[in-house]
């Protein structure tokens, strides 16, 4: 499992927190991980306090130009071990244009096998839709993570999201319908809503062999690291969102 895509078409279910700290977590382990950014927004690079101004040091050269090497747009982060493929607005623009080229679900995928060895993890941020986009990243990964948030709504879209898996793969794959391997996160949970908690969890049942251990406790210290532009483990050690995430973090080191 060196590839591991965080994926959720809805938005604000803690897609990009997991992403900056599982990341993060996984390099303070000593494993050399590096933190792809496909979402236009960008939100995983400025997190970790990165700016790129011009698309050519960004995910978007690569996308746009297959004759672009991937290395060439690696940066450094702040924390030792952990590098990021960083994304710009200008992505957006150039998802449009990758849904007329041929092969394009394939570009990430491509993009990252000259490097896959230099690293024990790769993290991508998807972005919050099924586009293109996303389609690479699935075709790139060998896990998908989707945060879900313990809400009324949080299984809405589950199903297309699994569809679109499959379809996936069965394209890419000759045939062969077997699914990505995926696991559920539970996000922003609150212990006090019990009645909520307890529908949402049977409504999981059938996925319950596909759901971490962890839980991610509603912690506004997370929120506040991202606009920090830290990870949780900088900003806030002691915090049960820093515990949260080590403990997702040895859940997936678990798997090696």
């Amino acid at each position: 499992m060196n590839t591991i895509a965080i994926i959720n078409q809805k938005g604000g279910v803690g897609k990009t927190t997991t992403a900056i700290n599982l990341s993060s977590g996984l390099a303070y382990k000593e494993k050399k991980t590096l933190l792809i950014d496909m979402d236009p927004q960008s939100h995983s690079t400025i997190g970790l306090g990165i700016e790129i101004e011009n698309q050519n040091f960004s995910i978007s050269k690569i996308l746009s130009n297959p004759k672009v090497l991937l290395k060439k747009i690696i940066s450094k982060t702040y924390i030792k071990n952990l590098d990021i493929v960083p994304s710009h607005i200008s992505l957006a623009r150039i998802a449009e244009q990758m849904y007329t080229k041929l092969y394009k679900e394939a570009a990430l995928n491509k993009a990252i096998q000259p490097i896959k060895e230099d690293y024990n993890y790769i993290i991508i941020d998807c972005p919050p839709n099924l586009g293109v986009l996303t389609i690479n990243a699935l075709f790139a990964s060998d896990l998908l993570i989707v945060p879900c948030q313990i809400s009324r709504y949080s299984l809405d879209g589950l199903s297309d999201l699994m569809d679109v898996v499959r379809a996936v793969k069965y394209t890419w794959s000759e045939g062969d319908k077997k699914i990505s391997y995926f696991k559920i996160l539970l996000t922003m949970f609150d212990v006090r809503n019990k009645i909520t908690n307890k529908f949402i969890l049977k409504e999981l049942k059938p996925f319950k062999n596909r759901i971490f251990k962890t839980r991610i406790i509603k912690n506004e210290a997370l929120n506040q690291a991202q606009i920090a532009q830290k990870s949780i483990f900088d900003f806030a050690p002691k915090s049960r969102g820093a515990e949260n995430y080590k403990e997702l973090t040895k859940e997936i080191l678990n798997y090696e």
